[in-house]
């Protein structure tokens, strides 16, 4: 009878899930689709960029909050970019995206620091003769 209980169940769930018999054999279930269609073409615009892994060169470097922190192992304000890589005081970066163009890029990196991972995006603004950098509300000066 425990058996019957158990199996019971089993069988009505079983005949439940079968699918319908065709009635012709050349019958099926497809249905109408509609034909595929490519998207009109778009033209590009000159501001958008292909995205890349690797940071512009002119953002590349050292970075400090005041020049006369430059070179100080102490300085907390410090960043250094690298064409695939962000280190900062206590964190480091491994850049997964770069967007833009001319002085404003965007960031997407993969952070560790202080036993956390993490993902961010930041966006770094070079000053137009190239020697500060702001992001997230700080302004950094390059180191000679």
């Amino acid at each position: 009878m425990i058996r019957l209980t158990l199996i019971l169940p089993l069988v009505l769930v079983a005949a439940c899930s079968q699918e319908p018999a065709l009635d012709d054999m050349t019958q099926n279930n497809a249905q109408e689709m509609e034909p595929l269609s490519l998207p009109d073409p778009v033209e590009s615009s000159p501001t958008a960029t292909a995205a890349t892994d690797v940071i512009p060169a002119p953002f590349r470097g050292e970075w400090s909050a005041k020049a006369a922190d430059c070179g100080k192992g102490g300085d907390v304000t410090r960043l250094t970019i690298a064409p695939g890589a962000l280190r900062f005081y206590e964190s480091s970066a491994s850049v997964t995206g770069v967007t833009g163009t001319g002085q404003e890029i965007r960031v997407a990196a993969r952070y560790t620091g202080e036993g956390e991972t993490w993902e961010a995006t930041r966006t770094f603004t070079l000053s137009a003769e190239g020697n500060s950098l702001m992001s997230d509300g700080m302004t950094r000066v390059r180191c000679p």
